[in-house]
């Protein structure tokens, strides 16, 4: 499994030039299609296609016609601005996806602002259980009034896990509609279809920007887009899906805690105290976290659980130890800090008592007369 690449593709609303893409697309983005080929999913998140030139356009869609490699596409036709909209239809990338890009532009209407929309789970028993064990979970199906958003028009195959309802001038159900599906105004908010040999995933909305997909607002989230990841390359989907987001959630806190500690230690090196103990200790800890992650990326959620926790409780003995460092290297301080005011408020006090109170150096004023000269 390859590390995650980012590759900025987006000046619109950004502060970033066609040049700076360009730049960015040069150093980052695979230099062959050997080196694409090393990932196992591409998420195109609201890309303005037009940077990439026609063999980076052809090398993403055969890595995932022809080798497999899954991929996610986000925001319909990647923007509510026409002229993004329509270049990401006519680019044979779009052909890879379960969102038919055309017939969305092709609508008089298309895109929408100021929209509430309330989202629901398909629960249709032909619907591999991808989003249905989060259903009735805090934030999975929520009413958003997310300002704007963009309509989609599922393939044929198309498969909708979840679906947004607002006042839509159409409504599309996809192969499996959902039980409760209403007709006009239903649209998929997340679907997927199979193309060539990979299995590929559209959005509805933006995945940074929609509140949707931000935690605060669905705790559940990760789990969802992990869980469309899982499927689409093929991993088997957890059977517990509790277990497995708090155990990421362990992983979230264990990494708060640890730069907690970093930046402590960051900040006492600077009184001389010796950290290296709790250093080395530290990576003692890390290096049993790093088990943890090892079991959970094998999928082994429940020996990940345990070596978590574990790793936890070291880490939390970790920091009382570095707030004890903290506390001896700055004892020193405090007490020099004291001793400096305590004798500032002796001296001034002396002074004051000597000059003000007791005036033991002033002189009694004495009357003077005038003496008349011969």
């Amino acid at each position: 499994m390859m590390d995650p690449r980012q590759v900025p593709a987006r000046t619109h609303l950004t502060d970033l030039q066609g040049s700076d893409i360009q730049r960015f697309i040069r150093l980052y983005f695979p230099r062959n299609y050997e080196a694409l080929l090393e990932f196992e999913y591409i998420m195109l998140v609201m890309i303005e296609v037009f940077h990439l030139t026609g063999t980076q356009q052809f090398m993403i869609y055969d890595a995932i016609y022809e080798e497999g490699t899954a991929a996610l596409q986000d925001r319909s036709v990647m923007s509510m601005a026409s002229y993004i909209a329509h270049e990401w239809a006519d680019s044979i990338i779009s052909d890879a996806f379960p969102n038919d890009a055309d017939a969305v532009v092709a609508h008089d209407k298309w895109a929408y602002e100021q929209m509430g929309l309330r989202y629901v789970i398909n629960t249709n028993q032909n619907v591999p259980p991808i989003f249905t064990p989060y259903k009735g979970l805090e934030g999975t199906e929520p009413y958003l009034d997310i300002g704007t958003t963009c309509i989609t028009v599922p393939r044929e195959g198309a498969v909708v896990t979840t679906y947004s309802i607002g006042r839509y001038d159409v409504g599309y159900a996809g192969s499996y509609p959902a039980p409760s599906f209403g007709g006009m105004g239903w649209l998929p908010h997340t679907m997927f279809w199979r193309y060539g040999n990979a299995t590929t995933w559209t959005h509805q909305d933006m995945l940074g920007g929609n509140r949707y997909w931000v935690p605060a607002q669905n705790p559940y989230s990760i789990d969802l887009l992990l869980a469309e990841f899982m499927f689409a390359t093929g991993r088997e989907l957890p059977s517990d899906v509790m277990l497995v987001h708090r155990l990421r959630t362990k992983f979230g806190n264990f990494q708060s805690v640890r730069g907690f500690i970093y930046s402590l230690l960051d900040f006492i090196d600077k009184f001389g105290a010796n950290d290296a103990p709790v250093i080395g200790r530290m990576e003692e800890i890390t290096a049993t976290a790093g088990v943890g992650k090892a079991q959970y990326l094998r999928q082994e959620y429940g020996e990940s659980t345990v070596t978590m926790e574990g790793a936890i409780a070291e880490m939390e003995d970790l920091r009382s130890e570095a707030m004890k460092l903290k506390d001896r290297a700055l004892a020193w301080v405090y007490l020099t800090e004291w001793l400096s005011i305590t004798g500032v408020s002796l001296l001034t006090g002396f002074a004051v008592w000597t000059l003000m109170v007791r005036r033991r150096l002033y002189r009694e004023v004495k009357v003077t007369k005038l003496v008349a000269r011969d």
